[in-house]
Protein backbone atom coordinates (compact mmCIF):
# COMPACT_ATOMS: atom_id res chain seq x y z
CA UNK A 1 0.00 0.00 0.00
CA UNK A 2 1.39 3.39 -1.00
CA UNK A 3 1.75 6.05 1.69
CA UNK A 4 -0.83 8.83 1.74
CA UNK A 5 0.02 12.20 0.26
CA UNK A 6 2.52 14.08 2.39
CA UNK A 7 3.80 10.93 4.11
CA UNK A 8 7.15 9.29 3.50
CA UNK A 9 7.42 5.55 3.21
CA UNK A 10 9.71 4.25 5.96
CA UNK A 11 11.96 1.40 4.74
CA UNK A 12 11.86 -1.84 6.65
CA UNK A 13 14.90 -2.67 8.71
CA UNK A 14 16.66 -5.57 6.95
CA UNK A 15 17.01 -8.78 8.94
CA UNK A 16 20.30 -9.39 7.21
CA UNK A 17 22.68 -7.55 4.90
CA UNK A 18 25.00 -9.27 2.41
CA UNK A 19 23.84 -12.57 3.90
CA UNK A 20 24.94 -11.58 7.44
CA UNK A 21 22.20 -11.43 10.14
CA UNK A 22 21.62 -7.99 11.65
CA UNK A 23 22.38 -9.34 15.12
CA UNK A 24 25.79 -10.59 14.02
CA UNK A 25 26.53 -7.18 12.47
CA UNK A 26 25.64 -5.36 15.69
CA UNK A 27 27.80 -7.74 17.72
CA UNK A 28 30.74 -7.18 15.36
CA UNK A 29 30.34 -3.40 15.50
CA UNK A 30 30.45 -3.61 19.28
CA UNK A 31 33.68 -5.63 19.16
CA UNK A 32 35.33 -3.07 16.94
CA UNK A 33 34.32 0.11 18.77
CA UNK A 34 35.42 -1.43 22.10
CA UNK A 35 38.76 -2.64 20.73
CA UNK A 36 42.20 -1.29 21.61
CA UNK A 37 42.76 -0.46 17.93
CA UNK A 38 39.91 2.05 17.98
CA UNK A 39 40.30 3.16 21.61
CA UNK A 40 41.82 6.55 20.71
CA UNK A 41 39.92 7.08 17.47
CA UNK A 42 36.65 8.65 18.56
CA UNK A 43 35.93 10.22 15.17
CA UNK A 44 36.44 6.93 13.36
CA UNK A 45 34.25 5.13 15.87
CA UNK A 46 31.54 7.70 15.17
CA UNK A 47 31.98 7.34 11.40
CA UNK A 48 31.80 3.55 11.61
CA UNK A 49 28.86 3.45 14.04
CA UNK A 50 26.82 5.96 12.03
CA UNK A 51 27.28 4.21 8.69
CA UNK A 52 26.62 0.74 10.07
CA UNK A 53 23.51 1.92 11.90
CA UNK A 54 22.20 3.59 8.75
CA UNK A 55 22.71 0.34 6.84
CA UNK A 56 20.88 -1.61 9.56
CA UNK A 57 17.98 0.82 9.30
CA UNK A 58 17.74 0.32 5.54
CA UNK A 59 19.19 3.77 4.82
CA UNK A 60 22.49 2.82 3.16
CA UNK A 61 21.53 4.73 0.02
CA UNK A 62 21.72 8.07 1.86
CA UNK A 63 25.35 7.58 2.94
CA UNK A 64 26.89 10.36 0.90
CA UNK A 65 29.74 12.75 1.69
CA UNK A 66 27.41 15.61 2.52
CA UNK A 67 25.24 13.58 4.95
CA UNK A 68 28.24 12.15 6.80
CA UNK A 69 29.96 15.53 6.93
CA UNK A 70 26.91 17.19 8.48
CA UNK A 71 25.69 14.41 10.79
CA UNK A 72 29.00 12.89 11.92
CA UNK A 73 31.46 15.77 11.73
CA UNK A 74 28.94 18.53 12.54
CA UNK A 75 29.78 20.55 9.45
CA UNK A 76 27.41 23.38 8.55
CA UNK A 77 24.59 22.69 6.12
CA UNK A 78 26.43 24.85 3.62
CA UNK A 79 29.10 22.13 3.36
CA UNK A 80 30.40 21.61 -0.17
CA UNK A 81 32.36 18.31 -0.34
CA UNK A 82 34.21 19.55 -3.41
CA UNK A 83 36.11 22.04 -1.26
CA UNK A 84 36.10 20.27 2.11
CA UNK A 85 37.50 16.71 1.77
CA UNK A 86 37.10 15.74 5.44
CA UNK A 87 34.82 12.77 4.72
CA UNK A 88 37.07 11.36 1.98
CA UNK A 89 40.14 11.73 4.20
CA UNK A 90 38.45 10.14 7.21
CA UNK A 91 37.05 7.30 5.09
CA UNK A 92 40.56 6.44 3.88
CA UNK A 93 41.81 6.46 7.48
CA UNK A 94 38.91 4.25 8.56
CA UNK A 95 39.62 1.68 5.84
CA UNK A 96 43.26 1.53 6.98
CA UNK A 97 42.27 1.29 10.65
CA UNK A 98 39.87 -1.57 9.91
CA UNK A 99 42.65 -3.43 8.07
CA UNK A 100 44.87 -2.99 11.13
CA UNK A 101 42.12 -4.26 13.41
CA UNK A 102 41.46 -7.42 11.40
CA UNK A 103 45.18 -8.16 11.17
CA UNK A 104 45.58 -7.95 14.96
CA UNK A 105 42.73 -8.07 17.48
CA UNK A 106 40.11 -9.14 14.97
CA UNK A 107 41.92 -12.05 13.33
CA UNK A 108 39.38 -14.55 14.69
CA UNK A 109 36.24 -12.39 14.40
CA UNK A 110 33.46 -14.13 12.43
CA UNK A 111 32.27 -11.05 10.52
CA UNK A 112 34.16 -8.36 8.60
CA UNK A 113 32.97 -4.79 8.16
CA UNK A 114 34.58 -2.79 5.38
CA UNK A 115 34.11 -0.07 2.78
CA UNK A 116 34.73 -0.19 -0.94
CA UNK A 117 36.67 2.66 -2.51
CA UNK A 118 34.52 5.69 -3.34
CA UNK A 119 31.67 4.26 -1.28
CA UNK A 120 30.52 5.12 2.23
CA UNK A 121 28.04 2.26 2.61
CA UNK A 122 29.58 -0.53 4.70
CA UNK A 123 29.80 -4.08 3.37
CA UNK A 124 29.59 -7.17 5.57
CA UNK A 125 30.90 -10.68 5.12
CA UNK A 126 31.06 -13.91 7.09
CA UNK A 127 34.64 -15.14 7.39
CA UNK A 128 33.64 -18.76 6.82
CA UNK A 129 37.11 -20.27 6.89
CA UNK A 130 37.99 -18.43 10.10
CA UNK A 131 34.69 -19.29 11.77
CA UNK A 132 35.04 -22.96 10.91
CA UNK A 133 38.63 -23.08 12.14
CA UNK A 134 37.84 -21.23 15.36
CA UNK A 135 34.81 -23.39 16.05
CA UNK A 136 36.82 -26.56 15.52
CA UNK A 137 39.67 -25.30 17.69
CA UNK A 138 37.29 -24.31 20.46
CA UNK A 139 35.83 -27.79 20.39
CA UNK A 140 39.14 -29.61 20.30
CA UNK A 141 38.83 -30.22 16.57
CA UNK A 142 35.42 -31.86 16.98
CA UNK A 143 32.30 -31.29 14.94
CA UNK A 144 29.71 -29.32 16.90
CA UNK A 145 25.94 -29.45 16.53
CA UNK A 146 22.79 -28.13 18.16
CA UNK A 147 19.66 -30.29 17.86
CA UNK A 148 16.62 -28.01 17.81
CA UNK A 149 13.32 -29.36 19.18
CA UNK A 150 11.47 -31.23 16.45
CA UNK A 151 8.31 -29.41 15.34
CA UNK A 152 4.86 -30.97 15.41
CA UNK A 153 3.23 -30.08 12.09
CA UNK A 154 0.42 -32.63 12.37
CA UNK A 155 -3.09 -31.40 11.62
CA UNK A 156 -4.26 -32.07 15.19
CA UNK A 157 -1.04 -30.81 16.81
CA UNK A 158 -1.07 -33.73 19.24
CA UNK A 159 2.49 -35.02 18.79
CA UNK A 160 4.38 -32.60 21.07
CA UNK A 161 5.42 -35.30 23.55
CA UNK A 162 6.63 -37.52 20.72
CA UNK A 163 8.61 -34.59 19.24
CA UNK A 164 10.25 -33.78 22.58
CA UNK A 165 11.13 -37.41 23.14
CA UNK A 166 12.58 -37.70 19.64
CA UNK A 167 14.70 -34.60 20.20
CA UNK A 168 16.11 -36.02 23.42
CA UNK A 169 16.86 -39.36 21.74
CA UNK A 170 18.75 -37.63 18.92
CA UNK A 171 20.78 -35.55 21.38
CA UNK A 172 21.63 -38.69 23.35
CA UNK A 173 22.58 -40.67 20.24
CA UNK A 174 24.83 -37.91 18.88
CA UNK A 175 26.53 -37.55 22.27
CA UNK A 176 27.77 -41.12 21.81
CA UNK A 177 29.49 -40.34 18.49
CA UNK A 178 33.24 -39.85 18.77
CA UNK A 179 34.41 -36.47 17.45
CA UNK A 180 31.01 -34.80 17.83
CA UNK A 181 30.09 -32.27 20.50
CA UNK A 182 26.38 -31.74 21.14
CA UNK A 183 24.69 -28.80 22.85
CA UNK A 184 22.79 -29.77 26.00
CA UNK A 185 19.00 -30.18 25.98
CA UNK A 186 18.46 -27.26 28.36
CA UNK A 187 20.27 -24.92 25.95
CA UNK A 188 18.40 -25.90 22.79
CA UNK A 189 14.89 -26.11 24.23
CA UNK A 190 14.91 -22.34 24.75
CA UNK A 191 14.39 -22.13 20.96
CA UNK A 192 11.32 -24.37 20.97
CA UNK A 193 8.54 -22.92 18.83
CA UNK A 194 10.71 -20.07 17.53
CA UNK A 195 11.44 -19.45 13.86
CA UNK A 196 14.99 -18.11 14.02
CA UNK A 197 17.82 -18.00 11.51
CA UNK A 198 20.09 -21.02 12.06
CA UNK A 199 23.09 -18.73 11.61
CA UNK A 200 21.97 -16.67 14.58
CA UNK A 201 21.39 -19.82 16.64
CA UNK A 202 24.80 -21.17 15.64
CA UNK A 203 26.46 -17.92 16.67
CA UNK A 204 24.66 -17.87 20.02
CA UNK A 205 25.43 -21.50 20.85
CA UNK A 206 28.91 -21.58 19.29
CA UNK A 207 28.29 -24.54 16.95
CA UNK A 208 29.10 -25.27 13.34
CA UNK A 209 25.81 -26.92 12.43
CA UNK A 210 22.17 -27.01 13.47
CA UNK A 211 19.88 -30.04 13.14
CA UNK A 212 16.17 -29.37 12.85
CA UNK A 213 13.21 -31.53 11.96
CA UNK A 214 9.48 -32.06 11.98
CA UNK A 215 6.87 -34.73 12.71
CA UNK A 216 3.62 -35.12 10.78
CA UNK A 217 0.99 -37.81 11.24
CA UNK A 218 -1.85 -38.94 8.97
CA UNK A 219 -3.98 -41.79 10.21
CA UNK A 220 -1.61 -44.54 11.27
CA UNK A 221 1.34 -43.12 9.37
CA UNK A 222 4.03 -40.78 10.63
CA UNK A 223 6.55 -38.85 8.56
CA UNK A 224 9.69 -37.56 10.26
CA UNK A 225 12.04 -35.21 8.47
CA UNK A 226 15.49 -34.17 9.63
CA UNK A 227 17.87 -31.73 8.02
CA UNK A 228 21.31 -30.53 8.98
CA UNK A 229 22.17 -26.93 8.19
CA UNK A 230 25.48 -25.11 8.25
CA UNK A 231 25.50 -22.46 10.97
CA UNK A 232 28.04 -20.52 8.90
CA UNK A 233 25.89 -19.76 5.86
CA UNK A 234 22.50 -21.39 6.51
CA UNK A 235 22.75 -23.87 3.63
CA UNK A 236 21.60 -27.49 3.92
CA UNK A 237 24.31 -30.06 4.50
CA UNK A 238 21.96 -33.02 4.17
CA UNK A 239 18.36 -34.04 4.75
CA UNK A 240 16.48 -37.30 5.28
CA UNK A 241 12.85 -38.41 5.56
CA UNK A 242 11.51 -41.38 7.55
CA UNK A 243 8.05 -42.80 6.81
CA UNK A 244 6.83 -45.24 9.46
CA UNK A 245 3.66 -46.87 10.79
CA UNK A 246 2.57 -45.65 14.21
CA UNK A 247 2.97 -48.27 16.88
CA UNK A 248 6.10 -48.61 18.97
CA UNK A 249 6.84 -44.89 19.35
CA UNK A 250 9.95 -45.39 21.44
CA UNK A 251 11.24 -47.83 18.86
CA UNK A 252 10.68 -45.26 16.09
CA UNK A 253 12.50 -42.60 18.10
CA UNK A 254 15.47 -44.90 18.63
CA UNK A 255 15.57 -45.96 14.98
CA UNK A 256 15.54 -42.38 13.71
CA UNK A 257 18.09 -41.12 16.24
CA UNK A 258 20.46 -44.01 15.47
CA UNK A 259 20.17 -43.34 11.73
CA UNK A 260 21.06 -39.68 12.28
CA UNK A 261 23.98 -40.63 14.51
CA UNK A 262 25.25 -43.05 11.85
CA UNK A 263 25.21 -40.21 9.33
CA UNK A 264 27.52 -38.24 11.63
CA UNK A 265 29.81 -41.22 12.07
CA UNK A 266 30.35 -41.38 8.31
CA UNK A 267 32.03 -37.97 8.06
CA UNK A 268 31.83 -35.92 11.28
CA UNK A 269 34.29 -33.20 10.26
CA UNK A 270 32.14 -32.18 7.27
CA UNK A 271 29.20 -31.50 9.55
CA UNK A 272 30.49 -28.09 10.55
CA UNK A 273 31.87 -26.79 7.25
CA UNK A 274 29.64 -25.34 4.56
CA UNK A 275 31.92 -26.70 1.85
CA UNK A 276 30.89 -30.20 2.90
CA UNK A 277 27.24 -29.75 2.02
CA UNK A 278 25.59 -32.22 -0.33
Amino acid sequence: MKPESGQQEVPLHPREIDGVPAGAIRAQLQRIVESETFARSERMRSFLSFTVQQALEGQADRLKEYVIGVEVYRKPETLDPRYDPIVRVEAARLRAKLRDYYETEGTTDPVTIGFRKRSYAPVFEFRRAVAAAVGAAANGGAASVAVLPFMDISRDGDQEHFCDGLTEEVIHALAQVAGVRVVARSSVFQFKGQALDVRRIGEQLGVGSVLEGSVRTAGQRVRITAQLNSALDGYHLWARTFDRTLGNLIGIQQEVSNAIADRFREQPAAMTVAAGRG
